[in-house]
């Protein structure tokens, strides 16, 4: 029991730091869906990229009622790299999917870059002959 207590400790550490920025007060509905799908994608793109440091979402609102446009601006963090995205539209929930499927689509294709990168001369198997 106190062994999973401590492995607890470890997990909860390992959570990549979420922030919300750009939006007033009046707009707390808002940040607190924000903060949640931030939250989740966070999960998701700690699945693909194992040292995930923050998720930082900065959002912009202009206009009221049928006019109003969301632009949201992504940045994921992980050790040694950052990736930038931005989306914009009338629908929140449809904005945010479209900036964690960029930003998840960016971490996927580095993830790749980095498994393929091992291998030498683009996958292909190459002979080395000594002695001549």
């Amino acid at each position: 029991m106190v062994w999973n207590k401590i492995l607890g400790l470890f997990k909860r550490a390992n959570t990549p730091k979420i922030v919300v920025s750009g939006l007033k007060h009046d707009a707390k509905l808002f940040q607190q869906s924000i903060q949640e799908e931030a939250e989740a994608f966070a999960g998701k793109a700690s699945k693909v990229l194992d040292d995930v440091e923050n998720v930082t979402v900065h959002a912009k609102i202009s206009g009221l009622g049928k006019t109003e446009k969301f632009e949201l601006y992504g940045l994921l963090s992980a050790r040694n790299v950052s990736f930038h995205a931005s989306a914009s539209g009338r629908k929140l929930n449809f904005v945010l999917k479209d900036l964690f499927d960029e930003l998840f689509a960016e971490a996927r294709k580095h993830k790749s870059k980095l498994v393929k990168g091992k291998k030498k001369s683009g996958g292909k198997f190459v002979l080395e002959v000594e002695g001549e």
